[in-house]
């Protein structure tokens, strides 16, 4: 995945170099500086997506607490033939991935082969009769359809139509070329082609290579001949199907050629322009480039593979089926740390609990309970049971959202089955976990909603039309009196709800932030891509199983008194 990444960098920053030079330099005669800019901005390309900056700022530990995620609807219990597709062996489905990434490596490869028979062609036609020598500039009788053209210091040359001006002309055409080192400019071009054979800005690259290149011999060749004379004779020679590997006397475009031969040289002044591409530069490291940050303190997470279970407590558990989680978002608050976190990485302290903590990923493991927990450390107060596998302790959290309906349901002594969802640990902390699923006698005592199937709508509907979503309580907003003014509600999907309290509405007793609750609701407003907004809420509860705090405004509309 990181490779497609950073070709997909390197092709939006190519893009956005070309579109700087379409949209203002190719115009200009300034062709030593746009052949510098070409090359610059090709190479640059590469460089800016793979650079990583390093910056320095103090880490904000998250604490192992996830945002809360959406517990069973009122839904119908799926029957037992639709489970069966959550078992379908992963190893049948299509890697569309490694497809793509297959395709990738054969097209670079083939492109690659293409390159190399170039080279062999030239290295074959090479070993010709030499029609004469110039210095170190070989000059070879061209045959079939190469026509006149040069690469590095062998030149190819077709006489039989041409008199003595014109091959002098040719020559001295070629010889700039070869004097210019342009077949250099094109094996890079061609090596970047190769690599990002898919990246279409990479053959516009190449197109206004080959062009530039012609049109700065052209300017210099045509000093010491009349303009009108070497025009006839681009003309003369023109081909278009020569390698694009080998510099060709008269290769297409002419009409740009000749154009830009007989256009006046661009005002000095304007080199200035050159100078914009230096804030393209900043911007595209900026946008494309890896900030790598030094934090002051380090806590480690690990995501672990969790169990996928029934919906229903009333359902057995299996406890074979996984699936990765890939996502934790959790509280923040700044730590110190005697150490930074690079320093702490080398440390036996980290070497051991890293160990502790792969022991345990992805397994449904037997833990001991060894006592109650109570302590606070630098990623704050823990209210936990400490548990103990294999010799090695671990702190069960009990502290935060979820987590609360695990208070007062284990005393030391129990024995319990536990698969971890996420751990955190640093420099004198102990591993704190979070559960995925913990199982009592055969009892199921906790799931975490992250654990079970994502939804994807923001809320489900009761057959009374009240809408209703689980999800997790945050950004409470207090009246003086502390009664609530608004909250907002967070599904595990990313929707957000948020909604409005009177001040005379009645108190939500024994719900506080990052509690995981059932919402009732009405008449929501959509405010946001995943965000709703609501003022006629009906009823908000920490257990599924009653309504919890209810609004009198509208509870009893739709529910009857009991």
């Amino acid at each position: 995945m990181k490779l497609f990444i950073y070709l997909l960098q390197t092709t939006a920053c190519s893009g956005i170099f070309y579109a700087f030079y379409f949209l203002l330099l190719r115009r200009y005669t300034f062709f030593t500086l746009n052949r510098w800019y070409l090359l610059g901005t090709l190479l640059l390309s590469l460089i800016i997506p793979a650079i990583t900056f390093p910056v320095k700022q103090v880490a904000h530990m998250d604490m192992l607490q996830p945002v809360i995620y959406m517990q069973q609807m009122q839904v119908e219990k799926e029957p037992v033939t639709r489970v069966l597709k959550y078992n379908v062996d992963s190893t049948l489905a299509i890697n569309w991935l490694q497809i793509v990434k297959g395709a990738y490596i054969v097209l670079a490869i083939i492109s690659l082969l293409r390159f190399l028979s170039t080279l062999i062609v030239f290295a074959y036609r090479a070993r010709s009769n030499s029609l004469m020598q110039i210095g170190n500039v070989q000059v070879i009788k061209s045959a079939g359809r190469m026509g006149n053209s040069s690469f590095f210091n062998v030149i190819f040359l077709n006489d039989d139509t041409l008199n003595a001006d014109e091959v002098k002309q040719i020559l001295a055409h070629e010889l700039l070329h070869v004097k210019l080192m342009h077949s250099l400019d094109r094996v890079l071009a061609r090596f970047t082609q190769i690599v990002l054979w898919f990246n279409p800005f990479v053959y516009a690259y190449i197109r206004s290579i080959e062009e530039n290149h012609e049109f700065e011999v052209d300017r210099i060749a045509a000093l010491e001949a009349d303009k009108s004379w070497y025009a006839t004779l681009l003309f003369k020679l023109s081909v278009s199907n020569q390698s694009s590997l080998f510099q060709n006397f008269s290769k297409a475009p002419l009409k740009k050629r000749v154009a830009m031969l007989f256009n006046q040289p661009t005002n000095h002044m304007k080199k200035m322009m050159y100078l914009l591409v230096l804030p393209v530069v900043v911007l595209s490291c900026l946008a494309f480039g890896r900030l790598n940050t030094d934090n002051v303190a380090k806590v480690n997470f690990k995501l672990l593979k969790s169990v996928n279970s029934e919906r229903s407590q009333a359902d057995t558990v299996d406890i074979n089926k996984f699936r990765q989680i890939d996502r934790l978002k959790g509280r923040g608050r700044k730590v110190q740390s005697p150490t930074t976190s690079e320093q702490y990485a080398q440390t036996a302290d980290y070497k051991q609990k890293n160990a502790a903590v792969e022991k345990v990923s992805g397994k449904m493991l037997t833990y001991k309970v060894m006592s109650v927990f109570d302590s606070s450390f630098v990623m704050g107060h823990i209210i936990g049971y400490k548990v103990l596998h294999n010799n090695y302790s671990y702190i069960l959290n009990t502290k935060y959202g979820q987590l609360k309906e695990l208070k007062n349901q284990l005393k030391p002594g129990d024995e319990i089955e536990m698969n971890v969802f996420s751990a955190a640990y640093g420099n004198a902390t102990p591993i704190v976990i979070e559960p995925a699923l913990v199982i009592k006698n055969g009892i199921k005592l906790f799931q975490l909603a992250e654990a079970d199937i994502i939804p994807k709508a923001p809320f489900l509907y009761e057959a009374n039309r009240v809408r209703f979503t689980d999800g997790q309580v945050t950004k409470i907003q207090k009246y003086p009196n502390g009664k609530w003014k608004s909250a907002v509600v967070e599904v595990v999907n990313g929707y957000k709800i948020k909604f409005n309290v009177k001040p005379s509405a009645p108190a939500f007793e024994d719900i506080e932030d990052g509690d995981h609750v059932r919402f009732r609701f009405v008449h929501e407003r959509k405010s946001g891509s995943k965000e709703y907004t609501v003022d006629d809420w009906v009823s908000l509860s920490a257990n599924i199983k009653d309504y919890g705090t209810k609004n009198p405004d509208f509870f009893f509309k739709f529910y009857e008194k009991i």
